[in-house]
């Protein structure tokens, strides 16, 4: 069964429609983290509005730190709910695209999928350049955080939040497959997002909440639609575009590592 999984990826990768595609979320995955660098430039523009949001039941220090403590303190929970976090965003979207368009083939939910990250980021990068709210371990200074040390830290990007936007969003992709066992790993995996970003102090409950409903207007937004694949590209062939997505991923993988480690100036 394992070998077969390979198998159908192995084959997927000399597909021309499932490369372009591929080379697609690549330029998305790029585009997000231009726009975490750009946005060190921004947010003096953008509007600080958490003062609105501490006035919200749920938002108070003493909630913060006694869901963070009880998740502490039960250690099996606390390692499951950093790595469900740690996973979570980039660790979601590699997974539900390796299952979506390189075991399944599936094209339609492939562009779905694109489609609903496109209009994901832009919604949400649209909200952060205009106002943004702080994370509450930010807001509490809490012990063991490390805000704004680098570029994948960005402390204002959390309502509504990308991280539990996404999850949701790839949920309402996956939930065709949900009766097979690895489409069901991969949403479990998704749906305990929410939870790790609530119970360790980076996000608000609010966020999570206003990630889920605009991921759940995205999914009826994309529903359906497919993306037009220009005659241009369909001519190339299929080597060049599997060196091209070789280079993508290993130019992907440095800029995560340089967003990881780089300080911010």
């Amino acid at each position: 069964m394992k070998r077969q999984s390979v198998r159908d990826i192995v084959e997927s990768l000399n597909d021309h429609d499932v490369l372009i595609r591929l080379n697609t979320f690549l330029l998305l995955y790029f585009g997000w983290i231009g726009f975490t660098v750009l946005y060190d430039h921004l947010k003096s523009h953008s509007r600080d509005v958490t003062y609105l949001l501490l006035k919200l039941p749920f938002t108070s220090y003493h909630f913060v730190v006694s869901t963070l403590d009880l998740t502490r303190e039960v250690f099996p929970l606390y390692l499951l709910m950093k790595g469900i976090y740690y996973i979570g965003f980039s660790g979601s979207i590699a997974l539900t695209v390796l299952f979506v368009l390189l075991y399944k083939r599936d094209l339609q939910k492939a562009d779905e999928l694109a489609l609903g990250y496109l209009i994901t980021y832009s919604i949400c990068g649209t909200v952060y350049t205009f106002a943004h709210v702080y994370a509450p371990h930010y807001v509490y200074h809490l012990p063991g955080f490390y805000p704004d040390r680098t570029y994948l830290t960005q402390q204002e990007f959390v309502l509504p939040s990308l991280h539990n936007t996404v999850a949701a969003f790839n949920i309402i992709i996956l939930w065709k497959y949900r009766r097979e066992l690895k489409a069901k790993l991969i949403i479990a995996l998704n749906s305990l997002v929410p939870f790790a970003t609530l119970l360790l102090g980076h996000h608000w409950i609010y966020d999570a909440l206003s990630g889920i409903a605009l991921a759940m207007v995205v999914g009826k937004m994309v529903e359906g639609r497919k993306i037009h694949v220009p005659s241009a590209f369909r001519n190339v062939n299929v080597s060049i575009i599997k060196h091209a997505t070789m280079l993508g991923f290993l130019a992907g993988g440095f800029l995560l590592i340089l967003a990881m480690t780089m300080p911010k100036p």
